[in-house]
């Protein structure tokens, strides 16, 4: 074999060498292509399903928001509602007192007056009625009770007796009726329950 021959042959083994050399480099930047491919694929996954889930948790946040709302809004309208029937409750019991309803609560007050002076305070115009009524239902309390209007029209009757006050006036039953009755009121009114 000659130098020419020499020459060719490494020439060949180096051109096949450098195949195979391209051919390993081919297959290894293929392979480190599929799998950044794959990184980036499983990242861009988990990032949109990251995205999705927080997507959806704002959907739902928004949602409850909304309906939180809503009901605060309900509840509000429902309390002004009630507020609304008390008010009117109210006004109709100012013009539902009488001689007869003011004696029947002064019956019930006059027990716990106690024995010192008392003053009690009426309707404007009903003055005279209460003052007979008192009289008549017992004279020894009559005798030491000054009768005088209040302000305005509530119907029944209050009771001073030294420093206490015994509100028996429409107003304040309907107050004392109404922490204890309005929820069953709601319940009526809005089919709660």
């Amino acid at each position: 074999m000659g130098y020419p021959e020499l020459l060719r042959v490494l020439g060949e083994e180096a051109a096949r060498e450098a195949r195979e050399v391209r051919a390993a480099a081919d297959r290894e930047c293929a392979r480190i292509l599929s799998e950044a491919r794959a990184a980036a694929d499983g990242a861009r996954a988990a990032v949109l399903a990251r995205v999705r889930e927080e997507s959806e948790a704002h959907r739902r946040a928004s949602r409850e928001a909304i309906a939180l709302e809503r009901e605060r809004a309900l509840l509000v309208e429902r309390r002004r509602q009630l507020e609304r029937l008390r008010l009117e409750a109210l006004a109709r019991l100012r013009g539902a007192g009488g001689p007869a309803l003011d004696a029947a609560l002064l019956a019930e007050l006059l027990p716990e007056a106690g024995d010192g002076p008392l003053e009690v305070i009426v309707d404007p115009g009903a003055e005279a009625e209460v003052g007979r009524a008192l009289a008549s239902l017992d004279p020894a309390v009559a005798a030491r009770a000054a009768v005088r209007a209040a302000p305005e029209a509530r119907g029944g009757v209050a009771l001073v007796a030294g420093r206490r006050v015994l509100d028996d006036t429409l107003p304040s039953r309907l107050d004392r009726a109404w922490t204890v009755l309005e929820a069953e009121v709601a319940r009526l009114l809005f089919g709660e329950g």
